[in-house]
């Protein structure tokens, strides 16, 4: 297996092509196949895709590729999760999205030498498999159902990033926050009507650069909604004792 550890930079040069093992192969196989269009993919091709993975390990805050650098090719998470981010040269971070295991990271596959427009850092220790550029390039000329596989990936991070917009430009910090909250509160919902207990896995800060705001604004908003009783909060867990007063939050 074709193992590379990132440490200080990202990812550089090219990793030495060997195939996956058999366990890994299916784990690829299983994720690829779970995105929209790719079931389409015939397995002959699929099967010679898959065998383009290299491993990349990547260490906590560590980046597989930076704004302005050349693309290294497409990335699907195995372990841990990834952040797409643009910084500012004052250091504010705006988190664009969250990647988890079986996810792809598609801003690093840039065709032709355009330069990446955003950074991807690892939120944690992490493993991604990386298919480099030139590779998927070759066989998206080969199979029209790969290359519609990945337009549609492409097509579905276009409209989230434009959603991310419409958040920022036009909607308020409570709204925002409210709209986060909501989304999580539906994840881990067990019951009807019962309240809903949300563990406070992100730190302020990754949440303020995920809404497009700051800690404080975030901690204002909170507030405000527990105040209004919509929330319980403590240091562990958000409790949602309101789901549909919390919905009504996203919008009004």
């Amino acid at each position: 297996m074709s193992r590379r550890s990132v440490g200080a930079g990202g990812v550089r040069g090219t990793l030495p092509r060997m195939p996956v093992d058999s366990a890994d192969a299916a784990l690829i196989r299983r994720h690829l196949r779970s995105h929209p269009g790719w079931e389409q993919v015939p397995e002959s091709v699929l099967s010679d895709f898959v065998a383009l993975a290299n491993r990349v390990e990547v260490r906590r805050k560590r980046s597989v590729f930076r704004r302005g650098e050349p693309g290294v090719g497409l990335f699907l998470v195995k372990s841990g999760e990834f952040k797409l981010s643009l910084i500012s040269p004052e250091g504010r971070e705006q988190i664009l999205y969250l990647v988890e295991p079986g996810k792809l990271i598609g801003e690093g596959f840039m065709p032709f030498d355009v330069p990446c427009a955003a950074s991807a850092f690892a939120m944690t220790d992490a493993v991604a498999w990386r298919f480099d550029t030139d590779e998927v390039i070759a066989r998206i000329g080969r199979s029209e159902a790969l290359a519609f596989a990945l337009m549609r990936h492409m097509a579905f991070r276009s409209n989230r990033l434009i959603d991310l917009v419409l958040d920022l430009s036009l909607r308020s910090v409570q709204r925002r926050l409210a709209s986060f909250l909501f989304a999580l509160a539906l994840r881990y919902q067990r019951e009807p009507d019962r309240p809903i207990v949300i563990p406070r896995q992100l730190d302020m800060n990754t949440v303020a650069a995920r809404l497009g705001t700051v800690r404080e604004e975030i901690s204002r908003a909170l507030n405000r909604l527990q105040r209004d009783g919509v929330l319980q909060l403590s240091r562990q867990e958000i409790v949602v004792t309101d789901v549909a007063a919390l919905e009504r939050s996203t919008y009004e």
